[in-house]
């Protein structure tokens, strides 16, 4: 979903950067980086290993948290990524079956969905509070997968980060890479099924990605 569908990573970081400053920290975009599709435990060991050990990560956690409820309770906009909102409609058009699987939490994909008018596009939403190990560990594919009530070799995934990509990967999907922020490592190289500089190409690939 974030970075995928929707450019969101940007408020994201606006929001942590905002929050360290009230600390006296520079939040960099680099170590925003770090963190990006990994789970929030995973990204704070990056953040106190930048800062230091005593940094008071739920602290920073809450308060940016708090700045991103702000920005959506006052309408903030929530862009699309290029060729997201074509790309679905498309799939949708086509007869597939789609479904959302997101390190992100329930509340907001669903705010996200419903606000950029996609919820109607999806059957179901897996998010961090459905699973026990989030990205790259595959099981919020895996999960996708069983609620759709198909092998995970049917299904098709697109994902901007490392660790998602991983994830689907390692779910044994077949995988297209957008990247966003970070690009793809060898592993992704070596078994992603297509790498895309935007969705806006997936059209043309549309035959071959469903063969």
């Amino acid at each position: 979903m974030d970075g995928t569908l929707f450019n969101t990573e940007h408020i994201y970081f606006e929001c942590y950067k905002t929050a360290a400053q009230e600390m006296g920290l520079t939040f960099t975009f680099e170590l925003f980086a770090q963190g990006v599709g990994i789970s929030r435990e995973e990204a704070n060991k990056f953040i106190k290993q930048h800062f230091g050990p005593d940094t008071d990560t739920d602290r920073l956690e809450r308060r940016t948290y708090q700045l991103v409820e702000e920005y959506l309770a006052r309408g903030g906009e929530i862009p699309f990524m290029p060729g997201a909102k074509e790309t679905v409609e498309l799939f949708y058009k086509r007869g597939l079956t789609l479904a959302l699987a997101s390190s992100n939490i329930r509340k907001w994909a669903e705010y996200f969905l419903n606000k950029k008018d996609l919820a109607r596009y999806f059957v179901t939403l897996t998010t961090c509070e459905d699973v026990t190990q989030l990205k790259p560990n595959p099981e919020v594919y895996l999960r996708t997968a069983a609620k759709l009530g198909r092998d995970p070799s049917e299904c098709l995934v697109f994902e901007d980060s490392v660790a998602g990509a991983t994830a689907a990967i390692r779910a044994e999907m077949r995988t297209c890479m957008v990247p966003n922020i970070k690009q793809p490592d060898t592993f992704i190289k070596e078994h992603a099924f297509k790498i895309y500089k935007s969705l806006e190409r997936v059209p043309a690939d549309l035959d071959e990605l469903l063969n």
